[in-house]
C-alpha cells in the first residue's frame, strides 16, 4: 500500500525526496525524513570519534606500559633538543607525518627534527592534530603505505618466496 504523496517504491529506491523532505527504502514502508538522516549521519560522526579517542588511549597504553619513552620524544621536540642519540646517525629512511594544527608539537620543531636526520622526509598533514595514531584515515594510509613497502623488501630479498620457487622451476624440484 502506497504512502500518501509518496510514488511507488518499486520505481525509485533509495532516493531522497526532496519535495517531501523524505528517502523511500526499498519497500517504501521505510521512509525517513531529513532530520533522521542527518541525526543518524551525526551519531555515526560521533561513534567514529569516541572509537578514535578509545583507540588512541590504547595504543598509549600498550605504546608507554613499563617504560616511556614517548614522553622523552615529545620532551625533545617541544624543546628541540636531542635525546640520547644523534639524529644524524640514523642512517635507515624515516617518514614522520604530523598534524598541521597539533599545538602540543609545533610544525617546525618537526622540520628540524626532519633536517637533522640524513633520510628524513616530513609530511605535515592539513587539518590534523596531534593524535595521528587515533585518526582511522591517517593510520589507515600509514599502514598501507608501509604495507606496500613490505611487499617490496620481500620481492627484492625473495623473502616471500618467489626465488625459491623461481629456483625449484630451473632445477624441476617442488616443494
Amino acid at each position: 500500500m502506497a504512502k500518501r504523496g509518496v510514488e511507488n517504491s518499486s520505481k525509485r529506491t533509495g532516493v531522497v525526496d526532496r519535495d517531501r523532505n523524505a528517502a523511500n527504502g526499498d519497500r517504501g514502508d521505510d521512509m525517513r525524513t531529513q532530520e533522521e538522516i542527518d541525526e543518524d549521519a551525526a551519531a555515526d560522526a560521533e561513534r567514529q570519534q569516541v572509537y578514535d579517542i578509545r583507540l588512541t588511549h590504547a595504543i598509549w597504553g600498550l605504546a608507554t606500559t613499563g617504560a616511556n619513552p614517548a614522553v622523552d620524544l615529545l620532551v625533545c621536540l617541544e624543546r628541540r633538543h636531542t635525546i640520547g642519540f644523534r639524529y644524524v646517525d640514523i642512517n635507515r629512511p624515516v617518514i614522520i607525518h604530523h598534524g598541521s594544527k597539533d599545538t602540543r608539537v609545533p610544525v617546525d620543531n618537526v622540520r628540524w627534527l626532519g633536517r637533522s636526520m640524513r633520510r628524513c622526509e616530513v609530511r605535515v598533514l592539513e587539518g590534523e592534530g596531534h593524535g595521528l595514531m587515533a585518526s582511522a584515515s591517517v593510520m589507515g594510509s600509514v599502514l598501507m603505505e608501509i604495507s606496500k613497502e613490505w611487499d617490496e623488501w620481500m620481492r627484492v630479498t625473495g623473502a616471500d618466496g618467489r626465488k625459491e620457487k623461481e629456483r625449484g622451476r630451473r632445477t624441476g624440484l617442488h616443494r
